[in-house]
């Protein structure tokens, strides 16, 4: 039979390993990359191409201006966006923050006259 040496230091990396793992997916779970929603007018979409918007800014209800950016299509173009802003026409941003920035995930027409 064959012994294989203790190394009490690998132990010690491996349960380092998982609390930091743990650490983190609690913190993700607990809000720190959940959605948001905001609901408001288009001040400006700037298209990344035709599918992409690079730049979004909206004013919500209570005026504060609302700057996103997106990792890639969200369902809707930013000519489409434009229309709205010329309408005046609400849309609903979903969000989530990344590193003091808001990504938009999802744009959409407002369907509630009410908001």
């Amino acid at each position: 039979m064959t012994l294989v040496p203790e190394r009490p230091g690998l132990k010690k990396v491996s349960v380092a390993m998982v609390a930091g793992a743990v650490i983190l997916l609690t913190g993700l779970a607990c809000g720190g990359g959940g959605d948001n929603t905001v609901t408001g007018l288009v001040i400006e979409a700037v298209e990344r191409d035709l599918v992409e918007i690079e730049l979004l800014r909206v004013r919500d209800g209570d005026g504060k201006v609302w700057v996103f950016s997106t990792d890639g299509p969200v369902g809707i173009s930013a000519s489409h966006l434009r229309q709205h802003q010329v309408l005046g026409e609400s849309i609903v941003v979903t969000y989530r923050k990344y590193r003091g920035s808001l990504i938009a995930t999802e744009v959409r027409d407002v369907t509630d006259p009410g908001g």
